[in-house]
């Protein structure tokens, strides 16, 4: 019976114990593209008695297994698997006394150390500070950053006071590699909408390959990762030390 397949769905990762008991599974979104591949490193003999040097043994000697991911949600959780980053949550606050780099001139634009700013006040290093008239210099709020208009007369480094809205802050290669269970919950669009599973038991995620600053359409996260033999899981038919796939019939 022919069997074909166009497939659509949701892929899950979950965190792994040590023991290799997968955790909660957490839905990565909307991914435009996923392509499981596997490979193998032959090892070929050639006979030495026909005069042809033909391949007599084809051994195999390495196997390999990968997942690629286009990931088109750039959420909080998704940017940390692709930046092997930790995703905190910056609670708003104030600040006194940041200071700036020193002989600043006119034109030249600082950026603060959080955004979405407000109520700012930039004061200078007298001996009895005085603050800098809001004339001479522009702040803009939303990104943090001030552009000095006029310098003339102030003792420099100047420092700044000001608030801060709460942000979300993903942080790059501060965490390990990930090593993750993936479980993909598809539709084979082919034929009927069978429902089709693919469960990968460790997996070793690659850091971000890119991530399009500038474009013209909507950008993505392009992840690749390494399927790992998991010795936690026992040899069988059934289940396999690498993964498995599930066809089942519609309902």
């Amino acid at each position: 019976m022919t069997q074909y397949f166009l497939g659509q769905g949701k892929i899950f990762v979950a965190a792994r114990t040590a023991l290799g008991v997968a955790l909660a599974q957490r839905w990565l979104g909307d991914v435009s593209d996923a392509k499981f591949s596997l490979k193998t490193t032959t090892l070929k003999h050639k006979e030495s008695y026909s005069g042809q040097r033909s391949t007599a043994k084809n051994i195999v000697t390495d196997k390999e297994a990968t997942i690629d991911l286009t990931l088109q949600e750039l959420s909080q959780e998704n940017l940390a698997l692709a930046l092997y980053g930790k995703s905190t949550e910056i609670a708003s606050g104030s600040v006194t006394g940041e200071a700036l780099p020193n002989n600043l001139v006119a034109d030249d634009r600082i950026s603060l150390k959080y955004m979405q700013v407000s109520a700012v006040i930039v004061t200078d290093s007298a001996a009895t500070p005085a603050t800098l008239n809001a004339s001479k210099y522009v702040v803009d709020a939303q990104y943090g950053t001030i552009t000095f208009k006029d310098v003339a007369g102030a003792t420099q480094p100047f420092k700044v006071a000001y608030t801060h809205a709460a942000l979300e802050n993903v942080s790059v290669f501060t965490a390990a590699q990930p090593e993750v269970f993936l479980r993909y919950e598809g539709i084979n669009l082919a034929e009927d909408n069978a429902p089709i599973i693919l469960e990968l038991y460790k997996v070793n995620t690659e850091p971000l390959k890119e991530l399009a600053l500038i474009t013209d359409k909507l950008a993505d996260l392009t992840i690749s990762a390494s399927v790992l033999i998991d010795n936690t899981k026992p040899v069988s038919d059934e289940f396999g030390q690498f993964g498995r796939i599930l066809q089942l019939k519609p309902v």
